[in-house]
């Protein structure tokens, strides 16, 4: 039989860990680092049917223009969706267009699933500038770390949302 002593300290005991547990769960949820690494260990998001206009929409739109057979037509569909500090300038559009996009063309089919089907997983998001830049990482396969796209508002195109750079 346990003495009454000894069952109020097991009680004490088990409320006061309750409570250091607590409280360590509170501090890891609100700083910023422990929400990223959170957003790290939970499972990708699988985006397959975005709202229009939106960036995760924007970046599913990338992949389908890397995913055409012809990269010309896939640079076409790929052109109207990138940042104007991209296309402003012959030199720099030329450059995304014979390096970045080519290379995106090349390896797309890591980005979409083995089925091929216009999909991607989301595996976190992350604000550079407030409501202005966002990096989006994706799954790749074949890889531990995700890819970025990054995206930006364009103030030449009513603010909307612009690939600046691809994986």
């Amino acid at each position: 039989m346990t003495s009454p002593l000894a069952t109020s300290l097991g009680v004490r005991f088990a409320q006061s860990r309750l409570l250091r547990v607590l409280f360590l769960l509170l501090f890891i949820t609100a700083t910023a680092p422990a929400c990223q690494l959170l957003k790290k260990i939970l499972p990708a998001k699988t985006i397959d049917n975005p709202e229009p206009e939106t960036r995760e929409w924007l970046v599913l739109k990338g992949l389908e223009a890397a995913k055409q057979p012809d990269t010309n037509e896939g640079w076409k569909m790929l052109r109207p969706l990138l940042h104007t500090q991209v296309v402003e300038m012959v030199s720099s559009e030329s450059s995304f267009r014979n390096n970045n996009f080519e290379a995106l063309h090349r390896k797309v089919r890591l980005f979409l699933p083995e089925d091929g089907t216009l999909s991607y997983k989301l595996e976190r998001e992350s604000e550079d500038q407030e409501d202005l830049e966002w990096r989006l990482f994706i799954v790749t396969r074949g890889s531990d770390m995700p890819s970025p796209f990054r995206i930006r508002r364009d103030k030449n195109f009513g603010n909307e949302w612009r690939i600046v750079n691809i994986p």
